[in-house]
C-alpha cells in the first residue's frame, strides 16, 4: 500500500492567500507526538499499529488510538490498544522512520487541521536522527508535501502539507530550554531518551549542532530488564519455568500508566524503583563513558523523551548541570514548535 500524498495538490499552494498553520511533528519507534498552533497539549499515539480486521471491528478509536480509513478504504488501528496484541511497528518491520513518514504521520493530523483560517494549508517541522543525511531530507519530502486524505475515527481529515523542516531529534529541548530561559552560556549537549535509541547532540552557543549520533540504548533496555525479571515473570505468568516471555510493549505500557495489571501498586513500585536505580546508573556511565571528549566542551546537559521523563528527579539530583523539564516525554516537539514560531 502506498501511503504517500496526492502531489498535485501543491500546485494550489501558490494560488491562495493562506498562511500554513506551524505544526511540530515527531515520528518514532515507541510514539508519535505533535504539537502545533490551536493545540492545547501535545497529543501523543503509540507507534504501533494493526490491519487485523477483527481487531479492529471490535476496537473503538480515541484521540490517543485513532482509527484511519485511507482513501482506498483501508482502516488502520494506531495507538497503545492495538500495542496491548499483535501488531506491527518500525520495529517489527526492520525499516526506517523516514520510509513511512506519510503512514505514521496520519494518526498526528486532526480534523482542526482542515480549512479554517489556514485553509487546510500545513508547515510541518519534523524531527530525524539522520539530520546530516540528504538522502533522509529527501525522502521525507517526497511523502510529507502535498495533500493527505483520510478519516480518522469517522472524521474527515483533508489538508495540504506546504513546507517541510527537518530537525535534528531532540534537539527542540534545546530551544525549549531556551524559550524557558534555562540554558547556561556555551557549548550544550542534548540527549533525547527514546524507546530504542538515545540521540546525543552537541551544540554550539548559537544552538547550531556540531555533530551528532544515534546509540543503540534506549527504554527498551529498561522494560526488557523488567520483563525478564523473575518477580515479575511469576506475577503475569504464574511462573519462572516457562518458555513463554512478558512482552516489553506491555512493561512499557505499564511505566507510561504506572500500573500493571496482576501486580500490586506498592509492589510494582518498588519493582519499577529496584530498576530505574539501575538504569540511572546505566544511562549516566554511557554517557560519560561513550562522550567523554564532547563532555569535555559542553556547560549544561539537556535531557528529554519518555527516558528522561522516567528518570527525571533521579537525574536532577545526580548532577547540579543536568537539565530536565517537567514535561520531558514531549520537550522535543514543543521546543521546535516554539523555535519555528519565533522566526516566522
Amino acid at each position: 500500500m502506498n501511503y504517500s500524498p496526492d502531489r498535485a495538490a501543491l500546485s494550489l499552494r501558490n494560488k491562495v492567500g493562506y498562511s500554513s498553520k506551524l505544526i511540530s511533528i515527531e515520528i518514532s519507534n515507541s510514539q508519535g507526538k505533535r504539537y502545533g498552533e490551536g493545540d492545547i497539549n501535545p497529543l501523543i499515539v503509540h507507534s504501533a499499529w494493526t490491519h487485523t480486521i477483527d481487531r479492529v471491528a471490535r476496537g473503538k478509536g480515541t484521540q490517543s488510538s485513532p482509527q484511519i480509513q485511507t482513501k482506498d478504504g483501508e482502516t488502520i488501528w494506531f495507538g497503545e490498544m492495538p500495542a496491548l496484541g499483535e501488531h506491527q511497528s518500525i520495529a517489527t518491520l526492520g525499516r526506517d522512520k523516514s520510509e513511512m513518514a506519510a503512514f505514521l504521520l496520519m494518526p498526528l493530523l486532526l480534523p482542526e487541521d482542515n480549512g479554517g483560517a489556514h485553509g487546510g494549508h500545513l508547515r510541518i517541522v519534523m524531527s530525524h536522527h539522520s539530520y546530516f543525511d540528504p538522502a533522509v531530507k529527501q525522502r521525507i519530502e517526497d511523502q510529507i508535501l502535498g495533500r493527505h486524505q483520510f478519516t480518522r475515527n469517522g472524521r474527515e481529515v483533508d489538508v495540504i502539507v506546504d513546507s517541510v523542516e527537518l530537525v535534528p531529534e531532540g534537539v527542540g529541548a534545546y530551544w525549549l530550554a531556551s524559550e524557558l530561559n534555562q540554558l547556561k552560556s556555551g557549548y550544550t549537549l542534548s540527549i533525547e531518551i527514546g524507546y530504542r535509541t538515545v540521540e546525543v547532540w552537541l551544540l554550539d552557543d548559537a544552538g547550531e549542532p556540531i555533530k551528532g549520533e544515534p546509540i543503540q540504548f534506549g527504554v527498551f533496555n529498561l522494560a526488557s530488564a523488567i520483563s525478564s525479571d523473575d518477580e515479575v515473570r511469576t506475577a503475569l505468568l504464574g511462573t519462572t519455568d516457562t518458555p513463554k516471555t512478558v512482552k516489553d510493549t506491555q512493561i512499557a505500557i505499564a511505566l507510561k500508566q504506572g500500573k500493571i495489571a496482576k501486580i500490586k501498586d506498592q509492589q510494582w513500585e518498588a519493582i519499577k524503583t529496584r530498576h530505574l536505580e539501575r538504569w540511572k546508573d546505566d544511562v549516566i556511565g554511557m554517557i560519560f563513558s561513550q562522550h567523554e571528549a564532547i563532555l569535555t566542551q559542553a556547560e549544561q546537559i539537556l535531557f528529554s523523551g519518555g527516558g528522561a521523563m522516567l528518570l527525571r528527579e533521579r537525574l536532577l539530583k545526580a548532577n547540579p548541570n543536568f537539565w530536565v523539564d517537567s514535561d520531558a516525554q514531549t520537550a522535543s516537539v514543543r521546543g521546535s514548535y516554539y523555535h519555528f514560531l519565533s522566526l516566522a
